[in-house]
């Protein structure tokens, strides 16, 4: 890690640094929370023990708070300080499940309306659910701190995060790797649920354009033009991943990335839409598309679903991308954990578990793929963090945080 890193705005060298590795992390995700329906967060455990903040910053990284004003450090743990300027969620986290929402996403211009927390209900039979937030103004209540620490939790005698070495996988990408050596351009794919859209990261659809569920009647989908979110329009994790393996391992290759996936969906609806969509994509760029790597990632919206119906889905969809693209380097990823404040997170967790052996499974069976286990990375998190460090919509999506994560897990998987 470089001693002159550039904290106050986006630098992948410090989103890339791994929160598993070394003394020091870099802009870890902090929401303080004294919410209107009682849940209060003003003490905040971080991965590990704080030795000392070298900064805390808001979501744009252009303003940093000052300790024993804004806020302070008591026994490893980061503490927000009344009268001070550090931004803290007072909304409600639950809201009545009898009550519709209305949900309004600023980056797409999109709305829905219905019942969220009637789905996302804390007990089956409750009253109260997840209350839907738009991302932005979950994120505007984060703060990033960036610290050094020198135990892990378990040396205070805490619970708390143990970070384990992520497995290899460098064997089944020597293709990739080749590619890589000519200089020429990579061509990035990717399909999946709303985190594989970028929705997870402040740099939403900046650099890629994303298209509509459904076709219409001449089969043409709607393309959801260029936007972003409010914070510092980092990339989505598959842009930082590849980015990361470009630079150590290409010659400045050009990067294009071509993104198919849709937000809300599942393995099984990935499965029934991946030729129709892949054939759009082709004429909307007028050429074949011919990727270099694939990401593939539908978790988010699978986690009650039959392993065994999952991994058919997916194990499609892999198929199909082989024969599509047989040069094409597969990565799947599992995927992190959801709110479990939700009565469905905490009843799926084992289920979640279970995907992503599948996908491990999947990856033996076919030469170029491999998993990427990012499952196991976010069940040690959430034992030092609040869901809400990580999540932006306050039920399944991840913030730039999580993505971060999500991206050094896989570059650790390919390097």
């Amino acid at each position: 890690m470089s001693d002159n890193l550039i904290l106050n705005k986006y630098n992948r060298e410090a989103y890339m640094t791994p929160v598993f590795k070394g003394d020091t992390v870099i802009h870890e995700a902090v929401m303080f929370i004294d919410s209107a329906d009682g849940y209060n967060y003003t003490e905040k455990k971080l991965l590990y023990p704080i030795d000392t903040v070298i900064s805390l910053r808001n979501d744009k990284l252009d303003k940093e708070y000052t300790q024993g004003v804004d806020y302070e450090v008591k026994d490893g743990k980061l503490v927000w300080l009344t009268g001070g300027n550090c931004p803290i969620w007072e909304g409600n986290l639950t809201v009545s499940t009898e009550e519709n929402d209305s949900y309004v996403d600023h980056a797409l211009n999109v709305g829905t309306s219905g019942n969220a927390a009637g789905w996302y209900r804390l007990e089956s039979d409750g009253k109260r659910g997840l209350n839907l937030i738009f991302d932005g103004y979950h994120e505007e209540k984060t703060v990033y701190v960036t610290y050094k620490h020198s135990k892990i939790w378990a040396d205070c005698d805490e619970a708390g995060f143990n970070p384990d070495c992520i497995e290899k996988s460098s064997k089944k990408i020597e293709n990739f790797f080749e590619k890589l050596s000519t200089g020429g351009d990579i061509n990035v794919m990717v399909y999946g649920d709303s985190t594989a859209t970028g929705a997870s990261s402040t740099g939403f659809n900046v650099n890629y354009d994303l298209f509509s569920a459904v076709p219409n009647e001449n089969g043409d989908y709607t393309v959801q033009r260029e936007k972003n979110k409010n914070g510092v329009n980092a990339p989505a994790f598959f842009e930082l991943a590849t980015e990361e393996i470009v630079d150590k391992k290409g010659k400045d290759n050009q990067i294009n990335y071509y993104n198919i996936s849709c937000g809300g969906k599942d393995a099984s609806w990935g499965n029934k839409n991946l030729l129709q969509r892949v054939e759009f994509i082709n004429k909307y760029y007028g050429k074949r598309v011919t990727p270099d790597i694939i990401y593939v990632k539908f978790m988010a919206n699978d986690v009650r679903t039959p392993v065994d119906f999952y991994k058919a889905s997916m194990e499609s969809i892999v198929k199909n991308f082989k024969e599509l693209y047989p040069n094409a380097l597969i990565v799947l990823v599992s995927g992190k954990i959801n709110n479990e404040k939700c009565y469905i997170f905490r009843e799926s967790r084992e289920n979640v578990g279970k995907l992503q052996n599948a996908l491990c499974e999947i990856a033996d069976s076919f030469s170029n793929c491999i998993a990427v286990k990012v499952t196991p990375v976010f069940e040690e998190i959430i034992k030092s963090k609040d869901f809400e460090d990580y999540i932006s919509n306050n039920i399944n999506h991840g913030n730039d945080f999580w993505a971060r994560v999500v991206a050094q897990c896989i570059v650790e998987t390919i390097l």
